[in-house]
């Protein structure tokens, strides 16, 4: 009898251990899934305020049109003509940068057999055109003066004369902020001098904006679209103002490095065929060190 009582009290003392066991490791896995839930919550959070894929996905479409620094504009129709010049401009290079990243480049298009241009058609100038004002803004196609160069319309080819060059652009775009609202969306833009040569034709490359615009985007269907530029409430610090300012005064907007550099090389072969011109110039140089005046050259 009392072997029969031992052997149930070690029976219920065997479920007691079992049910303590598996309480611990249910606690165990409540706490580990409490955990992976919180984690979660915690990354959710973090994605919803991290807007950085945002933030480039508008400066890659604002790109273009920022380079150019148009004026503000209330809307789409109250531009002026040199704000809608810009923005056709824009549009062109925005459709060629858009055919580079392609995997056939711009091979595919036709080019012109005298001067080796390429010719942009006018239907892709429209596609860039609502890319980024959306399908009910339109531009009227023909030939005009850009900033630095002019863009001939070719009525039977329907396409612009591209000359082989390259646009470098006054600005790159910083988007800063994006806030919306009254169903419209305000996009802080920096603006952020491109590199530029400067006197001695050495590299400077700005990182900090020096001024600020908001672009305002209303929604048509799923997509944003530009509407009005205007100029923003943010400023610039006055720590970035002289950290950049240098890179604005750098180079005139019609400075041409490349003629600049070709002149300085040019007038260092006239001065090795001659030394005697050579010595003058190194005494003239010594006599501005010594006596403190200046080489006019």
């Amino acid at each position: 009898m009392a072997n029969s009582i031992t052997k149930e009290e070690h029976e219920r003392n065997k479920r007691r251990r079992f049910r303590q066991l598996l309480g611990a490791v249910l606690c165990l896995l409540i706490l580990i899934g409490a955990f992976n839930v919180l984690a979660a919550a915690v990354s959710g959070v973090a994605a919803l305020f991290d807007d950085t894929d945002k933030k480039l996905e508008y400066e890659q479409r604002l790109q273009t049109l920022v380079m150019f620094d148009p004026l503000p504009f209330a809307s789409l129709d109250q531009m002026d003509d040199s704000t809608a010049a810009l923005v056709k401009e824009s549009a062109i290079w925005s459709a060629l940068y858009t055919a580079q990243q392609s995997s056939t480049g711009l091979d595919n298009y036709e080019r012109d057999p005298d001067t080796d241009a390429l010719i942009m058609p006018a239907v892709d100038v429209d596609a860039a055109v609502a890319a980024l004002y959306g399908p009910d803004f339109k531009i009227e196609h023909g030939s005009f003066d850009g900033v630095d160069m002019s863009y001939i319309y070719l009525e039977d080819q329907q396409g612009y004369l591209i000359p082989v060059t390259s646009q470098m652009g006054l600005y790159t775009p910083k988007v800063e902020q994006l806030k919306k609202q009254d169903g419209k969306l305000r996009v802080t833009v920096g603006y952020v001098p491109t590199p530029a040569l400067s006197g001695d034709y050495s590299m400077s490359t700005p990182s900090e904006p020096t001024k600020y615009m908001d672009y305002i985007f209303e929604k048509n269907g799923r997509t944003w679209y530009l509407t009005a530029l205007e100029t923003s409430e943010m400023k610039v610090t006055a720590s970035s103002t002289s950290t950049s300012q240098p890179a604005e005064d750098a180079v005139a907007p019609d400075f041409d490095p490349t003629s600049a550099i070709a002149g300085n090389a040019d007038s260092a072969l006239l001065e090795g065929g001659d030394s005697q011109q050579a010595d003058s110039s190194a005494d003239s140089a010594a006599t501005d060190e010594n006596g403190g005046t200046t080489e006019e050259g």
